[in-house]
């Protein structure tokens, strides 16, 4: 199994997370975004990762906040890319893709995934995830699996692995609050380790003040079922 690397690179891209998380002044709400309709999306999903849905679940409790609105710990999860908007897709091309991505990512090693840290932005707060070359590597290969399906390139965006454990819902709240309680808790945080041995294509529909999603299909990496 690949294990984490460039340990120095995380730790620095940690502290710049940290150090912008705690410049933010203010609130956004997130859910003031459009609503976007449903969608197909790469992710990796932690349904049983007991430890890690506890973890949120005490920093959920934590940060319980009225202007906040928690992820279900069921429901936690990295989102790597988007395939497409369901109504821009048939069911037989995503097969395809599904089967594009099998084969690709036969090749891709599982590997161990680094959870611990919270930080966030404007709109919504979670735990960063490392490696990011790991991560990225894999989120490539998804992506040059999908390009070869449908024939187009993919816009490359930025990338920030991430578990978003709530998202705000009011503009214009005074940060220091959940900036305090996130220091505290990221004093004593532990580093949560989760085995990621496939990756998963999901329905994402936006609901009142939440995501909800339901996985499609199981993409294993290398020598997993």
């Amino acid at each position: 199994m690949a294990q984490p690397e460039g340990h120095g690179r995380h730790d620095e891209m940690a502290a710049e997370e940290q150090r912008q998380f705690r410049n933010l002044r203010s609130l956004t709400n997130h859910w003031s975004r459009p609503v976007s309709p449903p969608a197909y999306y790469w992710y990796l999903t932690f349904e049983h990762s007991a430890e890690l849905q506890a973890a949120a679940a005490r920093c959920q409790q934590a940060i319980d906040f009225r202007y906040y609105d928690p992820t279900p710990v069921r429901d936690l999860h990295l989102t790597l890319d988007r395939i497409a908007f369901r109504r821009e897709i048939t069911s037989d091309q995503l097969s395809a893709i599904a089967d594009a991505a099998t084969q690709a990512c036969r090749s891709v090693p599982p590997f161990t995934l680094s959870i611990g840290l919270l930080g966030g932005v404007s709109g919504a707060v979670g735990f960063t995830a490392h490696p990011e070359p790991t991560i990225s590597r894999l989120r490539g290969t998804l992506r040059t699996a999908l390009s070869t399906c449908l024939g187009t390139s993919t816009e490359e965006s930025r990338f920030h692995p991430h578990v978003a454990i709530a998202y705000a819902n009011s503009d214009g709240v005074p940060a220091a609050d959940v900036i305090a309680v996130i220091e505290k808790l990221n004093s004593s945080a532990p580093i949560i380790d989760v085995v990621i041995d496939r990756a998963t294509i999901a329905l994402v529909e936006r609901r009142p003040r939440s995501y909800s999603w339901q996985p499609v299909t199981r993409i294993p990496l290398a020598g997993s079922t």
